[in-house]
Order: structure tokens, then C-alpha cells, then sequence
């Protein structure tokens, strides 16, 4: 006896139902990755903080925090670095303006008060633009480190 060659076995297809149900699956588990995906990511000023530069050790106060309105404002840096803060669109460059250093416990802040160019935080939301650099660098290498908060 010889052997034959069998025909193929057909193959079987799913339902035009299923294979839509399969895709539409497929689809919607995609964006849903893609929703979570981006809800995770670091953007935007008030998520900065979670990713701050290894010169930052502090910002004060803290992001997504509740303060008073005549609360300090500030960065903690590491030693070497310089800075400035813009407070709600209004810089805070010198000490005319209310800006403290002491760049040797790397504390640069302000304090909102009558005779400062920031008389009190704004009720409600605040945001913060720390702007830092090296020292040996200058201010022409300077980086933007946001972050916002409340005041009450």
C-alpha cells in the first residue's frame, strides 16, 4: 500500500462576532495602557517635584501642600549652587526684593510680607519657578525647577 496524501484539514474561522469582540478587546486595552501610561508620567509644574535634580534638596513648601498665606517660600540646593525664585510670575532676584541666601546651608527663600514685591500668596493655588545653577557656571546655565501649593 502507498501512501496517499490526505487533503488538508480546513481551517477554522471564528465568527465574524468574535474576531470584532477580539479586536475591540485588543483596542481598548491599548488605550487604557496608554491612559494609565500617561497619568503616570512626570509633567507639568505641579508634578516636577517628583523628579527633582540631584541639586535640589528641598523645596519649600512642600508640592500639593496646604500653607499659610505668609509662609515662607524656598528651594534647598546643594552646596555649589546658586538661585533665584519667581513667585506666581513675579521675580524675587535680590535682596531689595525680599530674597534670602545663604548659599552655605544652601537656603535660598523669601518671605511674603508688606514691604516685599510679594505682599502675601495667593489664595488658593500658588506656583513656584526656583531657578538654579552652578556657581562655577553663572546664571547663563540656570534650569527652571517648578512646583505649586495651596495658601489659605
Amino acid at each position: 500500500m502507498g501512501v496517499t496524501d490526505a487533503p488538508p484539514t480546513p481551517r477554522r474561522q471564528l465568527p465574524d462576532w468574535a474576531r470584532r469582540t477580539i479586536m475591540l478587546v485588543l483596542v481598548v486595552g491599548a488605550l487604557t495602557g496608554l491612559v494609565l501610561t500617561a497619568r503616570a508620567a512626570v509633567t507639568g509644574s505641579d508634578r516636577t517635584s517628583d523628579a527633582l535634580p540631584d541639586a535640589v534638596l528641598q523645596l519649600i513648601p512642600a508640592p500639593d501642600t496646604e500653607v499659610l498665606a505668609q509662609s515662607q517660600v524656598g528651594i534647598k540646593v546643594q552646596p555649589g549652587y546658586d538661585g533665584y525664585l519667581v513667585i506666581n510670575g513675579t521675580e524675587v532676584r535680590t535682596s531689595a526684593d525680599g530674597l534670602r541666601k545663604d548659599l552655605g546651608s544652601g537656603i535660598i527663600d523669601f518671605q511674603p510680607g508688606p514691604s516685599t514685591v510679594v505682599p502675601s500668596l495667593n489664595p488658593e493655588r500658588n506656583c513656584v519657578t526656583a531657578v538654579i545653577w552652578k556657581q562655577s557656571e553663572g546664571p547663563t546655565a540656570s534650569r527652571p525647577v517648578p512646583w505649586c501649593f495651596s495658601a489659605a
